[in-house]
């Protein structure tokens, strides 16, 4: 009788183990998804009070945390993404400037957990995700802010779109960023490298300029390679991001956000939206 009373005793105690466990686990659980939530919604108060949308000669802005910027049904983490919207205010009302996925593929998904624990947008390097033109018409003058965390460094970021008549791309390799305007050349030397680094966030700004052609890399003062370049005079008309428009050298890693303007910023706007970014994505950046 004894060993029974035990047996059932011992069975009652593993059955309320297993209830608190549960009950832990539920508990952790749905603490994650508040601290998830909390932070979602703290980088949408960073998003809606930034500087970008009040700094004239925006073309396109796409970012991840937004209500807007994805749909629904694809905001679960490793969902395949089928477009990526353009928050720019004149934009949202008819989703103009979309970012459609090429084909249905995983190689573009959503990553909840992405930079700085917000959402990002994780490309396999096999596909991309393209807008054949701007609504806007093309420009020979950009300025481009790109958030993103490589995993691997010989790949093309973004590139004009296929319906693009010649090479407009930002790419990155051991020590420069790239820029290829018609003529591919390195924003960064051996001796003053831009130092990118696999699986480390950066916050990079482009100038497309023509001769005056320019880099910032983490750094809102110095242009990477100390000196502007003169990578060609091609215009960018639409995007392909994640690979070239032939798709060819594709990006791997995590892009959280992309602002492009269609003039060459001056430095204090510079500062303010990489400041922006900075404080929303927890990368540090010099001189802002």
């Amino acid at each position: 009788m004894k060993k029974s009373s035990r047996s059932a005793f011992t069975l009652v105690e593993l059955s309320v183990s297993l209830i608190i466990a549960s009950i832990i686990l539920g508990m952790v659980t749905q603490g994650i998804k508040i601290v998830a939530s909390s932070r979602l919604n703290a980088a949408r108060s960073i998003t809606s009070r930034s500087p970008v949308k009040s700094i004239s000669g925006l073309v396109a802005w796409y970012e991840t945390t937004s209500t807007d910027s994805l749909k629904k049904s694809e905001t679960d983490d490793q969902k395949q993404i089928s477009d990526w919207y353009d928050i720019s205010p004149d934009s949202i009302p008819a989703k103009k400037n979309s970012l459609i996925r090429i084909a249905p593929s995983a190689a573009v998904t959503y990553e909840s957990d992405g930079i700085n624990k917000l959402p990002s947008i994780k490309f396999n390097g096999t596909n991309r995700i393209e807008l054949a033109n701007f609504y806007q018409g093309s420009s020979s003058q950009n300025t481009i802010f790109i958030v993103a965390k490589p995993s691997n460094i010989n790949t093309t970021i973004l590139d004009s779109s296929s319906a693009a008549s010649a090479t407009t791309s930002i790419s990155q390799n051991s020590n420069s960023i790239r820029l290829d305007l018609g003529s591919s050349v390195p924003t960064g030397t051996a001796t003053d490298p831009v130092k990118n680094l696999i699986n480390v966030s950066y916050i990079a700004v482009i100038y497309f300029n023509g001769s005056s052609s320019k880099a910032y890399f983490n750094n809102a003062l110095a242009m990477a390679g100390g000196s502007t370049i003169n990578p060609g005079n091609s215009s960018l008309n639409g995007l392909s991001v994640g690979a070239t428009r032939n798709n060819t050298t594709n990006y791997s890693g995590l892009i959280s956000e992309i602002i492009i303007y269609n003039r060459p910023l001056q430095i204090q706007e510079r500062k303010d939206v990489m400041s922006y970014l900075s404080k929303k994505y927890g990368i540090s950046v010099v001189g802002i």
